[in-house]
Parts: C-alpha cells; sequence; structure tokens
C-alpha cells in the first residue's frame, strides 16, 4: 500500500502509523509537487528582486556568522561543502526503525507545507528514503538546537536535503521529536486498551460492588474522560453477576480507579491532539511565505523548529503510568490480602501453605522497585539552564527528545507492573472457581497463555516477563499485534 500526500492536512496520527509502524511507502501527489514546484519558483522570483535581502542561510552563513553575508559564488561554495559533520552522537544502540520512519514522515510535512521553498525533488527523496534502507541514528546524544544532530544523520542519508541552494531551508525542525512522540501517542491509545481490560479484571476478581462503576458518577464528577472510564470498565463487566459480591465499599484504590484512569485516558488524547496539530504546524528556520492574504512576500528567521509542547504532552503521559502502576501495585497487594479482599489468603488453594509456592503471593514485592525506577524516568524534561554549545547565539536545547526517551522507558516498566496484576486478578478467579465476565474471556485466556494459573510450583519471574513482552509487543510492535 501506498500513502499519497497532497497537502499537509493528510499528514495526521493515522497516516505516520501506517507508513512509520505500518511499513507503507509515502508519495507526494500531483497536486503538491505542483505547488511545491510554484512555491519554490515565487521563492526565487523574490529573492531575484532583490538578492541583498536578508535570509538566514541563503544569503547569510549559518550558525554564530549568521551576520555575514554571501553573495553568488561564496553561496555556492558554501553549499559545495555540505554538511560538516558526518555524526556526533552515540548511546546505548540506535533509534528504532519506526522511529526514524516516523522522523522523516514529520520531514515530510514540513516541505509540504512550503515554507522551506524546496520543489518536489526534496519531498520525493524523503518518499524514497522511507523505501530503504534506513539510516541508522545513535540513541543518544542527540538533544541539540533545532534537532540538528539527529539531522545530520539525515543529511549524509538523503543528500536531497541540502543539495539545492535554491531553497530557504533544510529542515531544522522539531521533526525527530514530534515523529517519535507520534509513536508514544500510537502505543498509548493500545496500552491504554489493555489497562482497561488488566483494570477490570482486578476489580472483577476483587469481587468490588458494581456501584462504583455507575454511570451517573459520570455526571457528578463532570469529567468526560471519567465518563468515559465509567463507561469503558462497565463494558468489560456486562453480564457479571451482582451476587456474591462484596456489599459494603471497596478500599479507596478501587474507588478512585475510575478517576485515575480517566486521567490516562484524557493525557493519551492530549498527547495525540499534541502530535498531530505539530505535525501539520511543522516550522523550519527560515520560512518562507509567498505573497497572499498574510500580505507581502517575505522570508522569516524564526524559533518555530522549537517544539515546546510536545514534551509536555509526553511527560504528562509518564506521569498518568505511574499513577496508574501505583494504583496496580495497591491491587495487587489487596488481592493477596485475604482479610481486606474476602479472597482466600495469598490466593492460595484449600489445605496450602505459600510455603508449598502454588501461588502468587510474594509477587507482591516485584513492582516495588519498577515503580521507583518509574518515578525517576518520570521526572519532567525541562529546559536546560545553561547554554549547551560554544556557538555565542544562545542556543537552547529542545528537549523532546529526553522527554520521549523517559516516556518509552516509563511505558516498557509500566508494562511489567501491568503484566503481574493481570497474572494476579486471574488467579484470583482461578482459586475461587470462577470465570471471566464474556466481554474478558478472551483476554483472561492470552494471559494465562503466557501465565497460567499457578497449581504447581514453578519460576513465575520468567512467566510474568513472557506477558511483559507480550503487552509490549501489543502496544508498540507493529499493527499492535
Amino acid at each position: 500500500m501506498t500513502v499519497v500526500f497532497e497537502t499537509v492536512e493528510d499528514v495526521t496520527l493515522a497516516t505516520l502509523e501506517r507508513v512509520a509502524l505500518g511499513g507503507e511507502r509515502a508519495r507526494l501527489g500531483p497536486d503538491a509537487a505542483a505547488r511545491l514546484s510554484a512555491n519554490r519558483a515565487d521563492f526565487h522570483s523574490w529573492l531575484a528582486d532583490d538578492p541583498e535581502r536578508f535570509v538566514y542561510g541563503v544569503t547569510s552563513d549559518f550558525g554564530p556568522h549568521a551576520n555575514r553575508r554571501l553573495v553568488g559564488e561564496e553561496r555556492r561554495r558554501l553549499r559545495e561543502l555540505g554538511v560538516p559533520f558526518l555524526g556526533l552522537s552515540f548511546g546505548d544502540g540506535v533509534l528504532p526503525e519506526a522511529g526514524v520512519r516516523a522522523m522523516l514522515v514529520a520531514l515530510l510535512a514540513l516541505f509540504l507545507r512550503g515554507g522551506p521553498a524546496a520543489g518536489p525533488a526534496v519531498a520525493e527523496a524523503l518518499g524514497r528514503a522511507l523505501d530503504g534502507p534506513l539510516p541508522r541514528i545513535p540513541d543518544g546524544g542527540l538533544t541539540s538546537p533545532g534537532e540538528m544532530m539527529p539531522m545530520f544523520y539525515l543529511y549524509q542519508a538523503i543528500p536531497e536535503l541540502v543539495a539545492d541552494e535554491g531553497q530557504a531551508s533544510a529542515g531544522n525542525s522539531a521533526a525527530a521529536s514530534v515523529g517519535l512522540a507520534g509513536l508514544s501517542a500510537i502505543a498509548a491509545r493500545r496500552r491504554l486498551e489493555l489497562v482497561v481490560q488488566v483494570l477490570a479484571l482486578s476489580y472483577e476478581a476483587f469481587k468490588a460492588p458494581l456501584e462504583h462503576l455507575d454511570p451517573a458518577l459520570g455526571e457528578l464528577w463532570g469529567d468526560p474522560f471519567e465518563a468515559e472510564a465509567l463507561a469503558r470498565l462497565g463494558a468489560c463487566l456486562v453480564g457479571t453477576s451482582a451476587e456474591g459480591r462484596r456489599d459494603y465499599q471497596a478500599p479507596v484504590s478501587y474507588r478512585i480507579l475510575p478517576r485515575i484512569l480517566g486521567l490516562a485516558l484524557r493525557a493519551g488524547v492530549r498527547l495525540a491532539e499534541t502530535v498531530e496539530d505539530s505535525l501539520q504546524a511543522m516550522v523550519s528556520n527560515p520560512m518562507f511565505l509567498p505573497e497572499e492574504g498574510r500580505g507581502a512576500a517575505r522570508a522569516l528567521s524564526t524559533g518555530g523548529f522549537h517544539n515546546a509542547l510536545v514534551p509536555q504532552a509526553l511527560d504528562g503521559m509518564s506521569a498518568a503510568w505511574v499513577d496508574l502502576a501505583s494504583l496496580m501495585h495497591r491491587h495487587i497487594v489487596k488481592l493477596h490480602r485475604g482479610a481486606v479482599s474476602g479472597l482466600p489468603d495469598r490466593l492460595l488453594r484449600e489445605g496450602e501453605s505459600y510455603r508449598m509456592g502454588r501461588t502468587t503471593s510474594y509477587l507482591e514485592f516485584v513492582p516495588g522497585d519498577i515503580l521507583e525506577e518509574m518515578r525517576r524516568w518520570a521526572e519532567p524534561a525541562l529546559l536546560s539552564p545553561g547554554e549547551p554549545g560554544a556557538s555565542h547565539q544562545d542556543d537552547v536545547s529542545a528537549p523532546g527528545l529526553i522527554a520521549w526517551r523517559n516516556e518509552r522507558r516509563v511505558a516498557v516498566l509500566f508494562d511489567r507492573v501491568m503484566a503481574v496484576l493481570a497474572a494476579v486478578a486471574s488467579q484470583g478467579l482461578d482459586v475461587t472457581g470462577r470465570t471471566a465476565p464474556v466481554p474478558l474471556a478472551g483476554f483472561v485466556e492470552e494471559v494465562r497463555a503466557h501465565f497460567p494459573p499457578v497449581r504447581e510450583r514453578r519460576v513465575l519471574g520468567e512467566d510474568a516477563a513472557r506477558l511483559t513482552a507480550a503487552f509490549t509487543h501489543r502496544a508498540e510492535g507493529r499493527g499492535g499485534t
């Protein structure tokens, strides 16, 4: 399949998912090609009217030397020198292939807007680059002003980005953080589908009163995301019996469950909307505006390459995973406390002791250090107080890549806590001889395929690791399956 892009409005989270995760091809439509050609011609005409105009990187040198004007042969010689750096960064490995593909889609969105005044050849080169092989970009040392560190690798792999001396800019933008945040938004949507199922399973295993999920609470609380959380949890429990359930209120961690889940749903939507808005508002430096309703033609030097919204949206998602994991840990503990849950203490079968090892008891200790690590990774990605380079141009590093790396790590750690809760809740049903409600029956089978009910001693950590891997693959893998 091929995704054809005609306007920047075609670059959405859905099309990014198709290209970055689905592996589909990306091509420029005929209308887009004609528009980019016309925009490039307008830029040339405008510049020819006054070759002394200041256009950063076109009639001037770069960075701290922007005050030095370039003319004719000097401009061509600078362009022929190309990008001075072949690659400066290093880390533990390389960015995921899907991440590089997402970055290229974000760059394509930039050029579709027309501001860089690049002809269709550049956008078409981006499409061909997506056909592979993709450049290998280190996963560390990338945080930089204008996200130039990852761009150095793309300039080497796609020389068309810098080969045309007639374009206004070469793509210094927030393409890396916006593209990678797009992957996080997609994974968050998929992961939240799992979260609803796991929390509903825990709710059922605990036999918590259904009144805590009464749809009327949505109106009382007045928040659409909390109302959605109530509806989604309730849908998972359709057909469950009201008989034999706890006849008084459940512990607080069960009663506030819809509100904490609602907060996570809000964070997921915020991240998705921020990414989609950013994809359709990509800005480089400079940006050429042809003569139209916005006034006379002009080239603007801008700091629009610094996206300040994406880091905060990613930080919010990280915080939501930590809050959910904290709640899940409480559920894990409560399910093992017979005096609280009304279930067999430590989820033991009749006549057995926890020393026999045929229980999920003591798994509740596992999330402890996971949660501590999650909290450390969830620290907000704030602007650095110091100037990051020696260029004397007041550079400010964009923290989007730090926020993305943090959220990605927090999310994978979250999957571990979620896997433990799923296994324990499944055990709670098994030791009491109950079956899951119909909407959850298939999910329970999936859980037990990786972590079967504990009836004999075995290495439970290995089962939990397999279940975690399955959850992570469902959230982050191609197609989410």
